[in-house]
Order: C-alpha cells, then structure tokens, then sequence
C-alpha cells in the first residue's frame, strides 16, 4: 500500500492487485479438482452402503449358520437381505429384520434414501442371478459386481469369489 506522491488517498498498487489475483488463481486451481459434484457423493454412498449391506449378509450367515442371500428386485431398484432363500420372486421373499433399525425389515431401497436421488443400479451379475447367497462359512455362491450409477459416475462393488471379500471402486470411462 502506498501514498501517491505522500499526498492523497491510500491504497493498493496494480502489482499488489495483480499479486493477490494470482495467489487466488493458484489457489482455485488446487482446490477445485478436490471437489465433487452431488451425484459423485452419491454414487460414493451408494457403492458403500451396498459394500456394507454385503457384508451384514455375509456376517449374518456366519453367525446364524444358515445360508443369507442378498436378493435384487427385478428392476434393481431395490434389494432385500434373506435368510435362506430357495428361489421364487422378490415378493414372496421375507427380509431378516434389519440389524440397526428395531422392528423394520431389512429391505433398501437406495433412490429413496435421503441423499440419493440420482442413484440408479445399473446392473447386479452372480454366476448370471442378480442375487448373492453367503452360506454359513461366509462364502459366496458366486463372485460377481453391482454397478450404481449417479451423473456421469460410475462405482463397481465387488464380491470376491472364495472369500466373500467385499470392495468398491470407480469406473473410468
């Protein structure tokens, strides 16, 4: 900051202007690639919510010693976790309770979750069912992948096939 000619008004020079733009510039720069939009969040919830919904599946079989199928509704736009299922239609299919939510049904539906919209499960492959069945040493019937989708963002969920391991990535296109 200085003086003109040690009379008038202070204030800032074009160089400590252009200084200040600069830093500001470097800055947004750094920080803007960082952030996300809603539907990355989204898709990021979505495939963490399925990787843990596997995963109380795959410990209810292990603790109740009776097989557990995580079972995908037709459309894919809900799943429901079973205690041995034997086939038939998503309807006739009975939820366990839900292990945190008292007296509910553990069934998801993942676009009508607050904060998940833009959800959309793109596909769901196990051996060629859109189902999973943990039996009671935590195995899988099949390795196999759900896709979820919100924008343009992709998540993958993973189940490995002899040990029933659980993981998420993103997609690139």
């Amino acid at each position: 900051m200085s003086l003109a000619n040690g009379i008038g008004r202070p204030g800032f020079t074009l160089v400590e202007m252009l200084l200040v733009v600069i830093v500001l510039i470097i800055a947004a720069a750094i920080v803007l690639p960082n952030l996300g939009s809603a539907a990355d969040a989204q898709a990021m919830s979505a495939a963490r919510v399925l990787a843990a919904d596997l995963e109380v599946a795959r410990s209810h079989a292990l603790k109740t010693q009776r097989p557990t199928t995580l079972l995908f509704r037709d459309d894919l736009g809900a799943y429901k976790v079973v205690a041995d299922y034997g086939g038939g239609s998503y309807a006739s299919a009975e939820a366990i309770d839900h292990p945190v939510i008292a007296n509910r049904a553990f069934e998801v539906e993942l676009a009508a979750r607050n904060g998940m919209q833009a959800v959309e499960v793109q596909s769901a492959a196990f051996g060629g069912e859109t189902y999973v069945t943990f039996n009671e040493l935590g195995e899988p019937s099949s390795a196999g992948t759900i896709v979820v989708e919100a924008g343009d963002i992709r998540m993958q969920v993973d189940v490995a096939g002899l040990t029933g391991s659980v993981s998420t990535r993103r997609i690139e296109d």
